[in-house]
């Protein structure tokens, strides 16, 4: 009688399929956030004439680089719209800093500053998961003009500085005899902090 033989595992074969479902499901985990992002600027964007709303001018990046006078709009419950059109950041700003809020919004640190208030306006986002909201955080630069759009009031706010500090600097949220902006989010590989400021230079009330 002929000997049954137990089939060989190909462990090769199998590690190329690990391998496979792994970066499928990356990749869509990616393209579904990428997709929220993208979302969350369009309906940001008032629906004004052809030409300021990218919305309708194509394309899933249209909108990463607006225009620095495309209207914005509050929505949902959002306190604010933050925009720097220079970076192609652009989000929705809610209160808290939790890890529900950070998924789809910029989080405002309640015990600090109003915006265009004197004080130090802190909100943060995330730079690498769900909607990356502050992907490109890191590439700002001193005098780039950051817009931050409420119900009411539109503020502008000018750069004024840039670090990479340490996670325990809770510093950088200390109040201000000025009417400062503090951006943060976590580097790369989030072992430290992106810490960007700047300082108001104009207001004005929207009708």
């Amino acid at each position: 009688m002929k000997k049954f033989r137990k089939p060989k595992i190909k462990w090769n074969e199998i590690l190329i399929l690990v391998i496979f479902i792994a970066v499928v499901s990356f990749t869509a985990i990616n393209i579904k956030n990428l997709l929220k992002r993208e979302e969350i600027k369009n309906i940001t964007e008032a629906i004004t004439t052809g030409s300021s709303n990218t919305a309708q001018s194509g394309g899933i990046f249209a909108s990463l680089y607006s225009k620095e006078d495309t209207e914005l709009k509050v929505t949902g419950n959002a306190i604010a719209v933050l925009d720097i059109p220079s970076r192609g950041i652009r989000g929705q700003i809610a209160t808290g800093t939790d890890d529900e809020t950070l998924k789809n919004y910029i989080g405002w640190f309640e015990s600090t500053a109003e915006p265009g208030q004197v004080g130090n306006f802190c909100v943060a986002a995330h730079n690498n998961i769900y909607t990356e909201l502050f992907a490109n955080l890191h590439n700002v630069q001193i005098g780039d003009r950051v817009r931050i759009v409420t119900t009411k009031n539109e503020y502008i706010y000018r750069v004024t500085s840039k670090e990479t500090v340490e996670p325990d600097r809770t510093d950088v949220l200390d109040g201000s005899t000025k009417r400062e902006i503090t951006m943060i989010t976590c580097t790369a590989a989030a072992t430290k902090r992106v810490v960007v400021k700047g300082e108001l230079v104009s207001e004005k009330t929207l009708e």
